[in-house]
């Protein structure tokens, strides 16, 4: 059985010391860096979540020596596809956070499954031979693979043949029998200072001329030429160190600018190079399961945030009076989740086996991710009062001179402790205004919103349903 355990994991992230650079200086070892080392501990709950026997259904794919996590796996039913939204929210009502990299990285291996399978089918070429050998190597490593789509784009008012600076969108500058030198980057990769592969795509169509960009492959992070900048988050230097301040004082997210200078891949890990018709087709196969698993993650970090909000109206002694409260939270993330496995449920088989959530579904479930989940941050701000964002930290409340009085003062009912109360508080502000911010998830995750709002408008069919409108009050055309 080739499933890793989390300290199997996180020691292999170690062993493979990547370039990885943060607030200016170059992290030594990232598995004990305060900061990456809570991602890698996010990232690491997938794989003790798997290992367990209770989840087996759930989390892993094939039987007896063959079995392999599925985060590795390609959806081949309506069922695969239900359970992915499922995973989500199992995974983030365990961590409370986006465990980004084997997220991505799974929806970036489906949307080449689909792509390449296109593309040898009408060009000839051996795109989807190459990705199912890789496919088959990471699933009998277990290896956790980042997903990488969003370019930095440079000026936004320029198409790419129009930028200055051509490496804003990342692209070929070298070709031979042996493989390409790749050179730019991509911006805001969750998890990828957690991860052992990166999976790269296009992050957009590209014209004819534009086709040096039009390019999927996939390396090791530790790969010549890799080097990573670990983006810093609001209030995320109190995970640097140990202290509840964090809030979530076992888990973390992170997210990167990975730059590629003049990296070779090797021709057998390349999975695009110039077929520019193809590339926008494998963003919308990619970002279409994005939008739907959004539903499952945001829902299981509501269950945390509103078992938080929970938690602390008992310690004020105002459980009853914040009910109504609590079962809004409840109503937001469970209409989350039932637009996503919706979306998955109506789900159809694509020409390569891989199955696909229903557009129109998926995208409403996004639309839903921009709005409903800032309500869930809201309600839990209003349950938790003004200590949420004014709250003394942990070093006062062990100080021998004013620990006593902090304890006297912020004591909670029935003998709930001042560090009880102060810990669950800091959870909640740190999902509604720190490092663990729910809207970090849900703005921009997958697309736009303009984006999901356009595919609705293209799919909303209004012709038919005035035709409906017509028929049932009795006007002829």
């Amino acid at each position: 059985m080739t499933l890793k355990s989390k300290e199997q994991y996180i020691e292999s992230i170690g062993k493979m010391k990547t370039e990885a650079y943060m607030l200016g200086k170059r992290i030594p070892d990232v598995t004990k860096n305060g900061f990456t080392r809570l991602a890698l501990e996010g990232i690491g709950q997938i794989y003790d979540l798997s290992r367990d026997e209770r989840n087996a259904e759930m989390l892993t794919r094939g039987e007896g020596s063959g079995r392999f996590n599925v985060y590795c796996s390609i959806h081949r039913s309506r069922e695969d596809l239900v359970n992915r939204v499922r995973v989500a929210r199992l995974v983030c009502q365990n961590t409370g956070v986006c465990t980004g990299s084997r997220c991505c990285g799974w929806d970036a291996l489906n949307a080449l499954w689909h792509t390449t399978f296109e593309m040898d089918s009408r060009l000839g070429t051996d795109y989807h031979k190459r990705l199912a050998k890789y496919a088959t190597m990471v699933q009998g490593k277990d290896l956790a693979c980042a997903g990488a789509l969003t370019d930095p784009k440079g000026n936004r008012a320029l198409k790419p043949r129009q930028q200055p600076d051509k490496d804003v969108y990342l692209r070929v500058v070298e070709e031979d029998r042996k493989g390409i030198v790749v050179r730019g980057a991509k911006s805001m990769i969750g998890g990828a200072v957690g991860s052992h592969e990166i999976i790269v795509q296009p992050g957009t169509g590209f014209s004819e001329d534009e086709r040096d960009h039009a390019v999927a492959f996939a390396v090791p992070l530790n790969s010549e030429g890799v080097v990573q900048v670990v983006n810093a988050q609001p209030g995320g230097e109190a995970k640097l160190k140990d202290s509840f301040d964090k809030g979530n004082v076992r888990f973390g997210s992170s997210e990167a600018l990975v730059i590629f200078n003049d990296v070779f891949v090797p021709k057998e890990r390349v999975f695009m190079c110039g077929e520019n018709d193809y590339a926008a087709e494998v963003v919308s196969r990619f970002v279409l399961l994005h939008r739907m698993v959004l539903g499952g993650c945001l829902a299981g970090c509501g269950d945390v945030l509103t078992g938080a909000a929970a938690l602390l109206a008992e310690y004020n002694g105002l459980s009853r009076q914040m009910q109504d409260r609590l079962t809004e939270m409840t109503y937001l993330s469970e209409a989350l989740y039932a637009q996503a496995i919706g979306a998955a449920y109506e789900g159809k088989a694509s020409p390569s086996g891989a199955w696909f959530p229903d557009q129109l579904l998926a995208n409403v479930t996004k639309t839903s991710v921009t709005r409903l989940p800032y309500e869930v941050q809201r309600l839990a701000e209003d349950i938790g009062g003004g200590m949420i964002s004014a709250m003394p930290s942990e070093l006062d409340l062990k100080s021998p001179k004013i620990g006593p009085l902090v304890e006297k003062y912020y004591r909670g009912t029935h003998g709930v402790t001042a560090e009880k109360k102060l810990r669950v508080a800091k959870l909640v502000e740190s999902m509604v205004a720190g490092p663990g911010r729910l809207g970090a998830l849900c703005l921009h995750g997958g697309g736009s919103p303009a984006a999901a709002q356009m595919t609705i408008r293209q799919l909303s069919e209004l012709e038919s349903k005035k035709e409906l409108a017509r028929k049932l009050a009795g006007i002829e055309h």
